[in-house]
């Protein structure tokens, strides 16, 4: 059942079992899960599409690298997927482990504690095959793959077929499904500790024509992504200084993306690289892309890395297609969200965001992209023209993705929530979303992320049963 906040006749105190923060894939994906094992409701600061009036409470500020905050986030019912492109693919297993060249880097579980829930995902994102081993469905696909050796690994990029679109379901079976309530138009802007600040009491909302509520739970979580759910923490600071989750002083750091710089433009031969330029659809469609092997990264010093070539939107047929690096970036403090005195329409002080990189991102695109390129040049495949300079901002693309910003971390004086997603100050209180990524990997974070989603599910689902 939808319900408008917007509506005086629908009562805003309300009392479940478990609220969840956001209507994006996270939020209803838990919803579904659990709606059997719990009465459960579904709060989401947007209408069934995108709105203007809403759409700007997602303004912020930027003071380092340039980032459009409003462009890369919506407020409505099915959250990112009415944005995203639908790229998807797992993360490596050595994206979970600590590497000593990397500061900050491990997670709390190494990947075959998430591997089981990433078939799980690969269904919901519509991809009826779930293997990502390059070399296996080359025949398949009908392409080649000229790149060998120890240290080059080919991998490849699958899109569900059709991309999922939850917003496109806004009013049918998402929120209709038994056991769910979802309230539009109801925007969080505080979070109610108990007098001892061990758990979480209500959630108070707010709406644009002036009405309020209370919402109370046995348990809660925020998905709102990224960067609202650090907002929110950091604007929930009437009980706890800095807001809260924030002992560790870390909501908010960490922010992280994934850059894409270009590398070199490429004379190909012709068919040299059939099946890297264009969407192969045998089944799902895919697209290929080559990496550095682990071995590589650690005998480099590498971040995580995938070179793929391509010609943007503005580029004709006639034009050499360009090769371009989708880096990992560096867990840096530095780089961060925090508040600015400048309020919304519902009250909430807006985000600054400080987006930065560090020395290890560019040795990454110097030394991981002339590998690259001696790859290309060692397969054949024409004349390789370097362009771009290590350190020129200009050429940093954004990938739409808000990462590390509530990281999930063993000890809460490194991170702010742990292997669970559960705040580690609070008992009652999850986070999902990118921003409990402790690291980042070089791949599109969806796939895992609805892995992860999954993986909470299983763990709320005998938390609410006990």
């Amino acid at each position: 059942m939808i319900e408008d906040a917007l509506d005086a006749s629908i009562d805003l105190d309300r009392r479940v079992q478990l609220a969840i923060v956001g209507a994006g894939p996270v939020g209803i994906t838990l919803a579904r899960e659990l709606s059997a094992s719990a009465d459960v409701l579904l709060i989401e600061s947007g209408g069934l599409k995108a709105e203007a009036p809403y759409e700007r409470l997602n303004e912020g500020h930027v003071t380092a690298l340039p980032y459009p905050l409003t462009e890369t986030r919506t407020r409505q019912f099915g959250g990112s997927t009415a944005l995203w492109a639908g790229y998807c693919a797992p993360f490596d297993a050595h994206d979970f482990t600590p590497r000593p060249w990397i500061p900050s880097s491990g997670w709390p579980f190494r990947i075959d504690d998430l591997a089981p829930y990433y078939p799980q995902s690969a269904a919901l994102l519509n991809i009826s095959d779930p293997s990502f081993d390059a070399p296996g469905v080359t025949q398949l696909a009908g392409a080649r793959l000229p790149f060998s050796g120890p240290d080059i690994v080919p991998s490849l990029w699958r899109f569900g077929t059709p991309i999922l679109r939850l917003n496109d379901l806004a009013g049918v079976e998402p929120a209709a499904a038994k056991g769910i309530r979802t309230l539009v138009h109801a925007t969080v802007v505080d979070i109610r500790l108990d007098p001892h600040h061990h758990g979480v009491q209500t959630l108070v909302v707010r709406t644009l024509n002036g009405r309020a509520g209370r919402i109370s739970a046995d348990v809660f979580v925020l998905a709102s992504g990224g960067i609202e759910t650090a907002r929110l923490l950091l604007n929930a600071d009437s009980q706890v200084p800095g807001g809260i989750g924030n002992s560790s002083g870390l909501v908010g750091g960490y922010f992280m993306e994934h850059p894409h710089l270009p590398i070199a433009t490429v004379d190909l031969k012709p068919g040299a690289l059939e099946g890297f330029l264009e969407v192969l659809e045998p089944s799902d469609a895919m697209l290929f892309n080559v990496g550095l092997s682990a071995g590589a990264q650690e005998r480099h010093g590498l971040l995580n890395a995938r070179a793929h070539v391509y010609r943007t939107p503005a580029m004709t047929m006639s034009e050499p297609p360009r090769i371009g690096m989708f880096m990992e970036q560096a867990p840096n403090p530095c780089s961060r969200l925090t508040l600015v005195p400048s309020r919304d329409a519902v009250g909430m002080r807006r985000v600054s965001l400080n987006w930065q990189l560090t020395e290890l991102e560019w040795h990454t695109y110097r030394e991981g992209g002339a590998l690259f390129r001696d790859a290309f040049t060692q397969a054949n495949v024409g004349a390789i023209t370097t362009i771009g300079t290590s350190h020129d901002t200009r050429l940093i693309l954004h990938s739409n993705h808000h990462l590390g910003t509530t990281r999930m971390t063993v000890s809460p004086t490194d991170g702010v929530v742990d292997a669970n997603g559960r705040v580690h100050d609070v008992d009652n209180l999850y986070l999902m979303g990118g921003g409990v990524f402790p690291t980042v990997s070089w791949a599109n974070p969806t796939l895992t992320l609805m892995a992860l989603t999954f993986r909470l599910a299983d763990h709320l689902r005998h938390r609410l049963a006990e």
